[in-house]
């Protein structure tokens, strides 16, 4: 203190001694810094007259000799220190001055403050407890309301005020008011407990009224979250409670696991719905922004996340042992089909929908969603095991990438051993009657795991078909019966089938057989979803890749034979052409080696479907003979009686296999010996020949300055054949149209007048 007192003492000395010193400047600053700035310079001041007078007369001490010298200017200095002396008694007096007029005033102001705010405290206070009171006496009004008249809610709103005036003064502290405050204490317990007690009645028993009640308590005492968090995690906490054992009674706990939480879900979801719908009448804010506030969206996804959570957990710690999650994995479509259940119960206990979202549906199915994996995972296991074991890595492996044997030769004990290790017809279906089985397993969960197993079924299906093509033997699926196609030489000897055709045979019996299972080991009602057009047309594919070779030679016979009759037909025969009777020869011998290695009826559709051909081609290339006179007649109906011949060949009752053109062939033979065009009825011929046949056939019977059409069309008969005639059998209307658009520019070119015959008036007629 001394330190600083002369600290200041020094700073004053310096402002005093400065040239510019001003005294108003220096008293108006002084005061303008508050009172306790005035006291401490005053007592600066002072300080500083005194330490000035100590100064002095230590200097007057130290100079006194050169005082004694300068006598004669002690009356100049004795004339400075009274203007010093001045300077400072004024100092004090302005000193003085401001403290009698700003200091005291002051004070007095202070004193008055003080005292305005004790008496406005006390006011408060007062005010407080005048409304505390009219408060207390209207609750109590409240609770002493009969039973039936007792509002709880009014009460609650009353109390909330009650209980913060008490938090926020300390009234306990008034004896007057102690015993006024325990009641309301005491009450403040009853309304909570009977709210409460309101609360769980109305979830038990679904009653609305006590549960908008009880809510709006809690909304008037501004604790409806807090208590509605507690009795969800009271909820929670039973739901968690509820054992789940291990063993044969896993099925049944897991059953009440979920009737219980279906049970509360159901409460909380009803409660929820409710609080969606409330507003308070005063404040006219919801209740759902009550518990938005709280980072709670809704109270149904707040516990079926918690409670799918807990199941999920208890779950897992079944299936921590081994042999308690085989159990539950190989039980797995019950336990999905419970979920099910349970929420199909769920859906039938909404009013007006389930009170469960598609998201919380996924929620709980999401619990078994490792299990359900794991279970998917062991079903495509079961339904591609058999495939592995019918067609192995192995048998694989011993093929070679152009079919035959990577061991032996073609023709060896080797290819007898691949075909020996191929699936039986017992394998085949009891394979397929395990593919109904695992779709039988899963029938239960159609969502969950019906869809995944028929995908798998189906994908085992392919698996199968696609193995199977890996086995056949593509070196063996041609044959070549001819030096010469285009000149029909035949070979000498002609070939034999191999061992590669064999096997190819018996693949081919087993993807037919793969096809007829199917159809008679699985259920109808897997039937469409099962066998698809993917499926039979994959094993349709492997079929037609074997024999489909075999077929074409045939074809290939036929039409090069086709394309020779207008050069057979010239001169007279006792016989039918040596084309066609090549082409017979090449039919018979693949039919007894070859088509003969196949099971029987497995190419009925495959032998109708080039016996079709046959008959449709021969017909378009008899109908192309120009001039059809008697020889040309003859010789046509001798080749129908070796196509009849190849026919029967392919099928022996081909008149009932394909009906339609064996009644064509006859048809167009009495057609050909008709003994007069000009008679006849096309129109009613129409009805039993195409018509394109019979407009080619009557076009080729003008007069000979009329070209063949493909003389005319500038094509060779075999081209013609194969990309006019053959594609109108399948009546595509722009074919069609293009057609009769040739023949009207036939007649247009040369000048077909319809009324010289019958025969130009009905081509005339057709192509207008």
């Amino acid at each position: 203190r001394l330190v600083n007192s002369m600290a200041g003492t020094s700073g004053l000395t310096e402002a005093f001694r400065k040239p510019d010193f001003n005294v108003a400047a220096f008293v108006r600053d002084a005061t303008g810094q508050g009172q306790d700035r005035v006291v401490r310079l005053s007592q600066q001041l002072e300080d500083t007259a005194g330490s000035l007078d100590q100064e002095l007369q230590r200097e007057i001490v130290v100079c006194h000799e050169e005082l004694l010298q300068n006598a004669s200017n002690i009356n100049d200095l004795d004339g400075q220190l009274g203007d010093v002396r001045e300077v400072v008694e004024a100092l004090k007096a302005s000193v003085a001055r401001m403290r009698g007029d700003v200091i005291r005033p002051f004070h007095n102001v202070k004193r008055r403050t003080q005292l305005l705010s004790r008496m406005q405290a006390v006011n408060v206070l007062v005010r407080k407890l005048s409304r505390f009171l009219f408060d207390a006496r209207k609750l109590r009004a409240q609770m002493e309301a009969e039973d039936s008249k007792k509002e709880y809610s009014k009460a609650a709103h009353t109390l909330h005020e009650l209980e913060s005036v008490l938090q926020e003064s300390k009234l306990e502290s008034i004896d007057a008011l102690r015993l006024e405050v325990i009641w309301i204490r005491e009450t403040g317990m009853r309304v909570r407990r009977q709210a409460d007690e309101d609360l769980r009645n109305g979830l038990r028993q679904n009653n609305q009224l006590a549960l908008s009640g009880a809510l709006q308590t809690f909304f008037n005492l501004q604790c409806l979250w807090p208590q509605l968090e507690k009795v969800l995690v009271e909820f929670h906490d039973e739901f968690a409670q509820a054992a789940l054992h291990t063993g044969p009674s896993f099925q049944q706990a897991l059953e009440i696991n979920l009737q219980l939480l279906m049970a509360h879900t159901h409460r909380i979801f009803t409660l929820d719905e409710l609080i969606r719908t409330k507003t308070d009448p005063v404040t006219h804010r919801s209740f759902s922004n009550v518990l938005e506030a709280e980072g709670v969206e809704s109270l149904m996804s707040y516990f079926w996340a918690k409670a799918t959570a807990t199941l999920r957990v208890k779950i897992a710690k079944v299936a921590q042992d081994r042999a308690a999650r085989r159990t539950v994995l190989a039980d797995l479509p019950r336990v999905l089909q419970a979920f099910s259940e349970a929420m199909d119960r769920a859906a039938l206990t909404g009013r007006s929908q389930s009170f469960l979202s598609t998201t919380d549906r996924d929620a709980l199915f999401a619990v078994v969603a490792d299990l359900r994996d794991e279970f998917l995972a062991e079903s495509i296991r079961r339904v591609t095991d058999p495939v592995e074991m019918m067609l192995p890595n192995k048998l694989l492996a011993s093929v070679s990438a152009s079919g035959g044997d990577r061991s032996s030769p073609s023709g060896s004990a080797g290819e007898g051993s691949i075909a020996s290790e191929l699936p039986t017809l017992h394998d085949l279906r009891r394979y397929a009657q395990l593919l109904a089985a695992e779709l039988e397993r899963c029938e239960s969960c159609p969502e969950l795991l019906l869809r995944e197993a028929v995908r798998s079924v189906r994908s085992s299906i392919l698996f199968f078909a696609t193995r199977l093509e890996q086995l056949v033997d593509s070196s063996s699926l041609g044959v070549c019966c001819f030096e010469n196609e285009i000149s029909l030489q035949l070979r000498s000897p002609l070939p034999t089938p191999t061992a590669g055709h064999a096997r190819n045979a018996q693949l081919f019996g087993l993807a037919h057989h793969m096809q007829v299972v199917l159809k008679e080991v699985m259920p109808a009602r897997f039937q469409t979803v099962v066998v698809t057009q993917q499926v039979q047309s994959t094993l349709q594919q492997i079929q037609a890749t074997i024999i489909q070779p075999l077929l074409g030679v045939i074809r290939r016979a036929v039409l090069a034979s086709l394309a020779r009759m207008e050069t057979d037909l010239q001169g007279n025969r006792d016989d039918a052409s040596g084309s066609l009777i090549a082409t017979k020869t090449v039919n018979a011998h693949l039919a007894r080696y070859y088509l003969s290695s196949f099971g029987a009826g497995q190419l009925l559709p495959y032998l109708k479907g080039v016996s079709i051909f046959i008959v449709r081609a021969f017909l378009s290339a008899a109908s192309l003979v120009k001039p059809c006179n008697g020889p040309a007649r003859a010789a046509l109906a001798q080749d129908m009686s070796t196509i009849e011949s190849i026919l029967s060949t392919l099928i022996d009752d081909f008149q009932s296999c394909i009906r339609h053109e064996a009644g064509l062939l006859r048809d167009f033979k009495q057609m050909l010996f008709l003994p007069s065009l000009e008679a006849v009825d096309f129109e009613s011929l129409t009805n039993t020949i195409p018509l394109h046949l019979l407009l080619t056939y009557l076009v080729h019977q003008l007069p000979s300055h009329v070209p063949t059409l493909p003389v005319f069309c500038n094509m060779a008969t075999q081209s013609y054949l194969e990309n006019i005639l053959l594609q109108l059998w399948d009546e595509k209307l722009e074919a069609t149209a293009a057609f009769k658009a040739k023949l009207a520019e036939l007649s247009d070119k040369y000048n077909l007048d319809p009324t010289e015959s019958a025969v130009i008036a009905f081509i005339m007629a057709q192509t207008a």
